[in-house]
């Protein structure tokens, strides 16, 4: 997460980067339907000693993407 559109090291199955405290990431799932629309996530997190802290908190479900009532 800096100033470059994608920066090396990536969270990619095979890296053989280790994950180490103070590190952040941005997480950025998605889903493409060629020709009818796509959708990306952005989970940024900061790697912590015993695991990572997501910045913003997690959407409860697809169906309910912003915990409305």
């Amino acid at each position: 997460m800096g100033m470059d559109g994608h920066e090396w090291p990536y969270l990619v199955r095979g890296n053989a980067t280790r994950l180490a405290p103070n590190m952040t990431f941005s997480d950025e799932p998605g889903i493409y339907i060629r020709g009818e629309f796509g959708v990306r996530l952005e989970d940024d997190m900061h790697i912590l000693a015993d695991g990572a802290e997501l910045f913003t908190p997690q959407s409860p479900s697809l169906e309910n993407p912003f915990g409305a009532a």
